[in-house]
């Protein structure tokens, strides 16, 4: 499909555009046909053009392996319900509900929500030989626990997953607590597990190879949200913040660099010396399956 949608996107932010593109460049299901959809596929041709940089190579591998291991995750508790909040220009309920045992609930602010549904609408229609009415798209606040409540209620009996990628950088401790609060409350109740791809941790320094992964304005957006203040100070105080909010490590997804469709991408770009460098770098970022304590 060479032709984007007929309709006015410009509501979607710099960062969430962003990452779409960046992910079309991989195999994350849906992730090329809706920004084909969004924006056409000469948008996507045009990113190939920074593939001579290793930090946006290093960003399509860091944005691709967050988004497998929750894959990952979900698959190996082998729960089907599931609530994803803060979803974004993700389709990952899209694609899981191809089984259609599983009732996913895919939620964000509004107007992502409304945006996401046309562009759902046309992926179904293009792209999907399968029906997918156990998916649901839904407005959520994630402080508004009443909203989160009636979603989860909606589910069939039986213990649920609750899923995010890529929100708790922007929130500060008070918020982080909040939040955790309420996923808490919901899981003690219903049964099930929390899994979150957020778990950041500081960078004592900006690396020159690093340079790339992100644009300009990407950077102003990261700074305007003190992403980096956000973040934790290590893996170890993390844990203990999650263990303070009432939650047990269940466990801890690592996924091998090999298995992406975005390691061919810098293994064919990147010389074999700088690959070396790369296998040292520190690693700032985790995917944990929580348990509420008992």
């Amino acid at each position: 499909m060479s032709e984007s949608l007929n309709t006015d996107f410009d509501s979607i932010s710099s960062s969430a555009k962003s990452l779409l593109l960046t992910k079309a460049l991989t195999t994350i299901p849906f992730a090329k046909e809706a920004a084909g959809l969004l924006w056409g596929e000469n948008s996507i041709e045009d990113l190939r053009e920074r593939l001579s940089s290793i930090g946006f190579l290093l960003r399509l591998i860091h944005f691709e392996k967050r988004y497998r291991s929750v894959d990952i995750a979900i698959k190996n508790l082998g729960i089907k319900n599931i609530l994803e909040f803060s979803s974004g220009l993700s389709f990952r309920g899209l694609s899981m509900c191809r089984d259609s045992e599983i009732c996913y609930i895919d939620t964000d602010l509004p107007q992502i929500i409304e945006i996401k549904q046309l562009v759902v609408c046309e992926l179904i229609k293009n792209f999907c030989n399968y029906p997918v009415d156990n998916l649901f798209l839904k407005p959520l606040d994630v402080f508004d626990e009443n909203r989160f409540t009636e979603y989860i209620n909606h589910f069939p009996n039986g213990p649920i997953i609750i899923v995010n990628e890529g929100l708790l950088v922007y929130f500060d401790e008070e918020q982080k607590r909040k939040l955790c609060q309420i996923i808490h409350n919901l899981l003690k109740e219903k049964g099930g597990y929390w899994i979150t791809s957020d778990i950041y941790i500081k960078n004592e320094k900006k690396e020159v190879i690093m340079n790339g992964f992100y644009e300009e304005r990407g950077e102003i957006f990261l700074t305007e949200h003190h992403v980096e203040e956000n973040k934790f100070d290590s893996f170890k105080i993390a844990e203990d913040f999650f263990k303070n909010c009432g939650f047990d490590i269940h466990m801890k997804i690592d996924l091998p660099t090999s298995e992406l469709s975005s390691r061919k991408l810098l293994v064919n770009n990147i010389p074999s010396n700088k690959l070396r460098e790369l296998k040292n770098r520190k690693k700032i970022r985790e995917t944990w399956i929580l348990k509420p304590k008992v």
